[in-house]
């Protein structure tokens, strides 16, 4: 269990994992399951840091990582590129050549469900013919043939991680130094998702913005049509204009329905009348799951925020 030290919950895959390294009995692929934000990447930083324990993995030469929110291009994958934008060999390219320092190469991808299904289909003769010598870690929200195709799934071995309790988080987060009381609040925002609550930590202003949506919420709540649409296009916007930036920032679309989420839970633990509010809640669990799919945000939007209209009513 040393290399994963300090990882806030996930017992179940890191012992799974800690117990596949003391045997040396490695999958040739895994994929790593659950939301963004709960420490997957993670995870698999510590596991291939375990494989590859010569040098840090940002100097290793047997190590390949992307992790950009951006979807791969083909060149960056396949073994024969016309060009490469973001690294110094395909993925292909890579796992062909025999290790340099340690006895395997390891790949990383995270968010491979952002790949195209022809880029997905590039990897599938690496998964079929797989080599003793190199280890594959994919990491991805969902299993959703819309998301990753059915052929990668059953090539890899899964492992599946889940919401880490609360007090868990809040631990971690006073270990990095967080102070009590806010690290308490995060955690309770974090929906069980270690890794966001850190990035949150660096944010000031993330539990007012949360705030904020969840008024904006309230303000939809047997409002006329035009609130709820009105509502949907300005996240629309807001969506669009993260698309066209760096994405350093959390998605605005999937942030509100974060706080959305979280706010609609409370709604129903304590109304006489729970269930407009679970049903509502499992909509927007739905609308999360359509945005996986390319449906279009606004779209997906106006159908969640005009149903919430005659929330309670």
């Amino acid at each position: 269990m040393q290399p994963f030290a300090g990882v806030a919950g996930h017992q179940p895959a890191i012992r799974h994992l800690a117990s596949q390294l003391e045997s040396g009995r490695l999958a040739h692929a895994y994929l790593f399951v659950g939301e963004p934000g709960l420490g997957k990447t993670e995870v698999a930083r510590r596991l291939a840091q375990a494989l590859l324990p010569e040098l840090p993995l940002a100097r290793h030469p047997d190590y390949w990582e992307d992790d950009r929110i951006q979807a791969l291009k083909l060149d960056e994958l396949r073994l024969l590129p016309d060009r490469l934008e973001f690294h110094q060999q395909s993925l292909q390219q890579f796992l062909a050549l025999k290790p340099g320092l340690a006895g395997r190469r390891v790949a990383m991808i995270s968010n491979f469900g952002r790949l195209a299904d022809q880029s997905q289909g590039i990897l599938l003769k690496t998964l079929e013919e797989p080599h003793p010598n190199q280890v594959l870690i994919l990491t991805t929200p969902s299993l959703s043939p819309f998301v990753v195709l059915p052929t990668v799934v059953s090539r890899c071995q899964r492992v599946s991680f889940h919401a880490v309790p609360a007090a868990e988080v809040a631990a971690l987060l006073v270990a990095n130094g967080v102070e009590a009381e806010r690290a308490a609040t995060l955690a309770e925002l974090s929906r069980g998702r270690p890794g966001w609550a850190l990035a949150a930590a660096r944010d000031p202003e993330v539990v007012a913005r949360h705030r904020v949506w969840e008024q904006r919420l309230e303000e939809v709540f047997g409002a006329p049509a035009d609130a709820a649409l009105n509502l949907a296009a300005e996240l629309d916007s807001a969506n669009y204009a993260w698309r066209a930036s760096d994405r350093s920032l959390e998605d605005p679309v999937q942030f509100a329905l974060g706080a959305w989420q979280l706010h609609l839970r409370r709604r129903m633990l304590s109304a006489p009348q729970p269930g407009p509010w679970a049903r509502l809640l499992e909509r927007s669990y739905d609308t999360a799951g359509h945005l996986e799919q390319n449906v279009s945000p606004r779209l997906a939007l106006e159908v969640f925020l005009l149903e919430a209209r005659g929330a309670g009513f």
